[in-house]
């Protein structure tokens, strides 16, 4: 019987390829990972830069974004986006899973919206507008090609606003995805005088939605698929606008079988909190959540939340 052959530290020639193909794949995920932070960074630094000069006002914004537990990369999505003609677009996207598989829809979707952007451009140098329907579809379509084309079931659920600036006022286009709506919070002299949660049918609002973003789902609904019914809210200076994903809202102490934190508990904290800056009240919403959570073990999803306040006229 031959002998076993040896390396320093007892470690089986036999299996050093297993364990170098092991360590290759921990220094990409590692990398991967640390592409990822880098990225995030950059997008909070890009928004609240892009909101320092928001048509030539400066915005306060508050971010706050967590993994799920034990994931070291994240499917949420948010981003600012000025588009040609000079308005904006705010992406808030929620991306099924955890992990690499999460991030890696995550990429497949800023792909599409970036080839998009590009080609409205075009259109706009030659037609002088941005059709926002036109947008919406293609940003949709390309995305579920580029999923199909990779032979995946994972899917988006994403809410496209568009912002249009008419003096103390905000026009607010969206179009959903099948994502949460966000939260309004109105104030006068610093104090909340309306809350309105767009998930709710309230005050002559409705909250129209489209299908989530997947070939699956495609397959299933048909032409029906590429619908994406806008829905329209005005802001005024002085609001604030709370984009949140529903990691928050579902989260729950699994070992006390607790409720849902829900909608309610935000709107609380939003009250509680109302004078504070809005980076102070995202994280006093994070606060919240753990403290309810109990343990971070106890995060299930990946947690995000956007806060922009925009200030009274002077």
């Amino acid at each position: 019987m031959s002998q076993p052959s040896f390396q320093l530290g007892g470690v089986d020639d036999e299996r050093e390829p297993g364990l170098e193909k092991d360590r290759s794949w921990m220094r990409q995920l590692e990398m991967l990972t640390a592409e990822a932070n880098t990225i995030r960074e950059k997008d909070k630094v890009l928004i609240k830069g892009l909101f320092q000069s928001f048509y030539g006002k400066k915005l306060d914004v508050g971010i706050g974004f967590e993994r799920a537990y034990g994931s070291i990369l994240s499917g949420d999505h948010f981003e600012l986006i000025k588009l040609p003609d000079g308005n904006y677009l705010f992406v808030f996207a929620d991306i099924s899973g955890h992990g690499l598989p999460a991030y890696t829809t995550l990429v497949r979707l800023r792909s599409a919206i970036t080839i998009s952007i590009g080609e409205a451009k075009r259109i706009h140098d030659r037609a002088g507008t941005v059709n926002t329907d036109f947008l919406v579809k293609d940003i949709s379509a390309k995305f579920t090609d580029i999923m199909e084309e990779a032979n995946s079931h994972d899917f988006a659920t994403v809410l496209f606003t568009f912002i249009y600036n008419d003096g103390d006022k905000y026009h607010l286009r969206f179009y959903n995805r099948s994502m949460l709506f966000p939260i309004i919070m109105r104030k006068y002299q610093k104090r909340v005088v309306g809350m309105y949660d767009l998930n709710n049918y309230e005050k002559g609002w409705i909250p129209r939605k489209g299908y989530l973003m997947s070939g699956d789902v495609r397959i299933l609904t048909g032409e029906q698929y590429l619908t994406t019914p806008p829905c329209e809210f005005t802001l005024y200076e002085g609001d604030s606008i709370l984009y949140f994903s529903d990691g928050i809202v579902e989260a729950y102490n699994k070992e006390l079988h607790t409720d849902d934190f829900g909608v309610e508990r935000i709107k609380r904290v939003l009250m509680d909190n109302v004078n504070l800056m809005p980076q102070f009240i995202v994280q006093e919403l994070f606060a919240s959540v753990y403290k309810y959570l109990g343990s971070p073990m106890h995060q299930k999803d990946d947690m995000t939340a956007v806060l922009i306040d925009f200030p009274p006229v002077r």
